[in-house]
Order: structure tokens, then sequence, then C-alpha cells
């Protein structure tokens, strides 16, 4: 008897080459209760060995303990007993190796903040757990937090149950029958021409110069802000290259993509960034060892690297500081977008601009903030209008 190793939905499963009462031959997969995870897989292959001589001994006892019949025997009486919130987190400690740096901050601090707080308190199970559970949680939530935010718990909760229903632990997942609050569509705020002009000046000469810079007329992302190593700038091509990001988890990933993107310099930005340099070199210079040396553009000036906590933090000091609108440091990429628009760009050149997935995201988010071009529409129609009514 021969068989092979497959991986199916995160786990391995054993493929016995069998043959039916008319000699035909066919495959049949056995669940060898083994995660696909990395260091995984010379356990599957030794347990894929172990399942086939004891298929072809008969030794139906030694099968059912391979592929974990036993064990699930022993333990269903402890299963209907699991509380839902346990189960939630076992979800996400099996899911965790798939997931990014950031998807496993987020999932782990909704997980342990909200979901597994309220359901514990509710003390409902796994296989007890109902719509009208889910929708109180919903209910309560909503209170505090966006319909946005809400849907990202619901993806948690879903794929937990999804799990549930996966392993026969209940039949149905009733998390396909909550209706959740519609999101509202997200409005970025943005400074105007004049507000945009007075924040340049405001932070000329200070450590913001930079970030806003590169907000405001390249349109980053507070992460690419900083994540933008000197490498990454070429003053003989002038260009920047956008590889790396800097969150508060994680660094060195970019949001998708189409987030890799080269970005020319205009001139601007080349001569700030040729003064920051060499401020920056004598910096090292004037504190010798105790300059923390770093390969990010927007550091300290003992050299440590800004996180991007600190830049926003320090951008709303600025904006309050100057009488400006309270934005956030995201904002200023709002801003960008708004000015290629009244620049005459098409939303295409903005999305490459900022790098976004698809022009469709672009159009989402900027498509309504061209307002001056639709004044000039609107009044045009008063024109053609009065012109016919006088002809």
């Amino acid at each position: 008897m021969t068989g092979s190793l497959r991986s199916k939905r995160g786990k391995y499963y054993g493929l016995l080459n069998l043959k039916d009462g008319n000699g035909d031959r066919k495959q049949k997969p056995f669940d060898l209760q083994i995660e696909d995870v990395p260091g995984n897989k010379r356990k599957a292959e030794k347990a894929l060995r172990e399942l086939i001589v004891a298929y072809e001994n008969g030794d139906i006892a030694a099968v059912n303990a391979i592929i974990g019949i036993v064990a699930e025997t022993e333990t269903s009486a402890s299963e209907e007993e699991t509380l839902f919130c346990e189960y939630v987190k076992t979800w996400f400690q099996e899911h965790k190796p798939r997931l990014g740096y950031d998807s496993q901050y987020n999932y782990g601090l909704t997980i342990d903040k909200h979901i597994y707080p309220f359901f514990k308190d509710m003390g409902v199970t796994l296989n007890a757990i109902e719509s009208s559970h889910l929708k109180s949680y919903y209910d309560h939530k909503g209170e505090t937090l966006s319909a946005n935010t809400l849907k990202k718990h619901h993806a948690v909760i879903r794929q937990t149950l999804k799990m549930a229903v996966s392993r026969d632990l209940i039949k149905t997942n009733p998390a396909d029958n909550v209706v959740l609050p519609r999101i509202k569509k997200f409005t970025g705020s943005f400074l105007s021409v004049e507000q945009g002009k007075t924040l340049l000046n405001a932070c000329k000469g200070t450590d913001m110069e930079t970030v806003v810079m590169l907000g405001m007329v390249c349109g980053l992302r507070r992460s690419e802000i900083a994540g933008l190593k000197w490498d990454a700038v070429d003053f003989d091509n002038n260009t920047i290259a956008i590889r790396h990001t800097v969150t508060k988890v994680a660094k060195d990933f970019t949001k998708n993509s189409s987030s890799y993107r080269d970005m020319p310099l205009n001139s601007d930005v080349k001569n700030h960034l040729i003064k920051l340099n060499e401020k920056q070199s004598d910096d090292r210079q004037f504190l010798g060892s105790a300059y923390q040396e770093t390969e990010y553009v927007c550091r300290w000036a003992d050299g440590r690297a800004m996180s991007v906590n600190q830049l926003s933090k320090r951008f709303k000091k600025l904006l309050v500081e100057n009488g400006l609108p309270v934005i956030r440091l995201h904002d200023l990429r709002h801003s960008c977008a708004s000015y290629m628009l009244k620049m005459g760009c098409n939303l295409k050149d903005i999305s490459n601009w900022l790098g976004h997935s698809d022009i469709q995201t672009t159009m989402n988010i900027y498509g309504h903030i061209d307002m001056e071009s639709m004044r000039v529409v609107a009044n045009r129609f008063v024109t053609l209008l009065d012109s016919e009514s006088t002809a």
C-alpha cells in the first residue's frame, strides 16, 4: 500500500491508495491531526508511514489513534463544556503563524480587550452560541466602537465559528445570520493650500520638517515616513524607493505590493534631504559615542529613530501651537491628494503616487474632495442656461 501527504486548510492529511470491491484504485483521506506549521512536516511524514503500516495490518485501533478518533471520544464531554471565549483563543493560536505581525497584534488586542471579557462574563459555551449572543455583543460594543471596527471583530468571531463547524463541533455558523451596522463612508480630513503653507513655514528648521514634507509633498503613509532609510534615497537619480515601513509592532513591511514604489524627488525635497544628511553627520561628530546610530532618515538629534507614536504626538502639538485644524498625521497624505487634484492630476496619477492597490481605492477616498472643479462645472450650467434663455 502506498500513500501521500497533503496539506489542506492548515492541516496535514494522509491520502492512502486503496482498492474498492471491484479492484478499482481510489484515494481515501485521513486527518493526521497535525497542523501545517514550520517544523511539523517530518512529524506528519512519520504519522503517514505509521498509518500505512497500521492499515495494512488491519489494526483499526492503531489507525483510530493516529487520526484522533480515540482522543475525540475521550474529550467529547469536555468539548461540550468549552466556553466560546476560550475557543476564540484556540482559533487565534492556531492561525497566528499565518498572520502578519500587525494582524497578530491587532487580533490579539481585539480578543483580549473585547471579545474574551464579554463572552467570559456571558459564560456561553461553544455548542450553545447563537446569533442572539453575537447580536448582544455587537449592540453593546456598538455604543463605543465604529461600524468598521465591529466588522473587524465580526471577522474574528466568524472565522472562529467557521473552524468549529469544519471540525464538527457545531452544526452551523451563527455569525452568518448576524446583520452588522452599515459602515459609514470614510471622509479624510485635509489642509487647504494656505494651511499647508502655514504648516511648512511653522516646522521649518525643526525635527518635524522632514516628516511634514514627506507626508504633504510625497504623500507617504505614517509608517512609510518612519520606515524611510537613507539607502532608499538616490540623490544621483533624484528618486526615493519606498520599501520599508515601521509600525507600532513591526518593521520592514509595506501595506501591499503596490506600496513598493519609486518616487521622484522634486528640488525642494531633495535640497532639504541633502541639508538634513549634512546636519545628521554634524550631530554624529558632535555627540561622538553618545550618538545612537540608525539607518532611518527621520531621527532625533541624538540619532534615535522616531517612532510612529512620537511622530503623531509631535505633529498634533505642532498643529495646536500654530492654530491649525487638528488632523491626523496620515491626513497629510489626504492633503497631498487634494493638492494633486487642484493641480489637474487625474485619479490614476494620484493612485500611482500614493501607492494604492488599485484606482478604485483612490476614487472611494478622494473622488469627493475636488469641490472647486465641481463648482466650475456648476457655474458652467448657469452660464449655459442663461445664454439659452436670452437667445
